[in-house]
C-alpha cells in the first residue's frame, strides 16, 4: 500500500513539473515566433519601399504553417505574360519562391499545404498545371505536371508522358484532393501607398488574404 502512494506521489510531482515546464517554455517560444515574424515583415516592408507603386500591388499569404506569413507581389492589373510573385523570409533574408506565380498575376496555391500550382495558358496550344512543394528553406520541388493540348490536335500528359483524358482527369483530381487550391488575382490585392506599407508590420494581419476557391 505504501509502495502505491508513493507511486502516486511521484507521477503527481512529474505531471507538475512538466505543467511549470510548458509554462515557462511556451511563452518564450511565442516571442521568438513574433520576434522572427516582426524581421520578416520589416524584410518585406523594405523590399515593397523599392517597387513602383503605379506597376505593382501586395498581399500576404499563409503558405505554410509556421506564424509567419508569406509576401505576394502581383502587377497592378492582369497581364497575361506576367506572373505573381512570391518571397519568403529564410535565413535572415528574402527569398523568392521560384515558379510559385501563375499567369495573369495570379497565385494559384494549398494554404498551409506548403504547395502551389504554377499554371498557365499557353495561347495556340493549350494549359499547363505544375505542382511544386517548398520547403522551410524556400527551395521547390516539382510534384506533378499536367498538360493539355488542343492543338493540333486534342491530348494529355503527365510528368510529360501521354495518358488517356480519364486518367489525366483522375490523377487531378487526387492531387486537388490532397492539395485543396486557392487563388489570387490582382484584383483583391493592396495598392502600394506609403500608408499601407507603414502599417504592414503593426496591422499585418489586414494584409492577410486567403482567396476563392480554384
Amino acid at each position: 500500500m505504501e509502495k502505491i502512494k508513493i507511486s502516486k506521489q511521484r507521477i503527481l510531482v512529474a505531471t507538475l513539473t512538466l505543467c511549470m515546464l510548458f509554462t515557462l517554455f511556451a511563452p518564450a517560444a511565442n516571442v521568438n515566433a513574433a520576434s522572427k515574424r516582426t524581421k520578416a515583415l520589416a524584410a518585406y516592408q523594405k523590399k515593397l519601399k523599392k517597387l513602383d507603386s503605379k506597376i505593382y500591388k501586395f498581399a500576404l499569404v499563409y503558405l505554410d504553417k509556421d506564424s509567419i506569413p508569406e509576401l505576394l507581389i502581383t502587377p497592378d492589373f492582369s497581364v497575361h505574360a506576367v506572373a505573381g510573385e512570391v518571397y519568403t523570409y529564410t535565413g535572415g533574408k528574402l527569398k523568392q519562391l521560384k515558379y510559385a506565380g501563375s499567369d495573369y498575376g495570379r497565385l494559384i496555391y494549398s494554404k498551409k499545404k506548403s504547395v502551389v500550382s504554377n499554371s498557365a495558358w499557353i495561347n495556340g496550344y493549350g494549359a499547363v498545371s505544375t505542382f511544386y512543394r517548398f520547403n522551410k528553406k524556400g527551395k521547390g520541388t516539382k510534384l506533378k505536371k499536367f498538360e493539355e493540348a488542343y492543338l493540333p490536335k486534342t491530348l494529355y500528359k503527365i510528368n510529360g508522358k501521354k495518358v488517356s483524358k480519364k486518367k489525366f482527369n483522375s490523377e487531378y483530381k487526387k492531387m486537388v484532393k490532397k492539395y485543396p487550391l486557392k487563388e489570387i488575382w490582382p484584383s483583391v490585392t493592396f495598392n502600394l501607398t506609403t500608408n499601407n506599407i507603414n502599417n504592414l508590420v503593426k496591422n499585418y494581419k489586414s494584409f492577410i488574404i486567403t482567396g476563392k476557391k480554384f
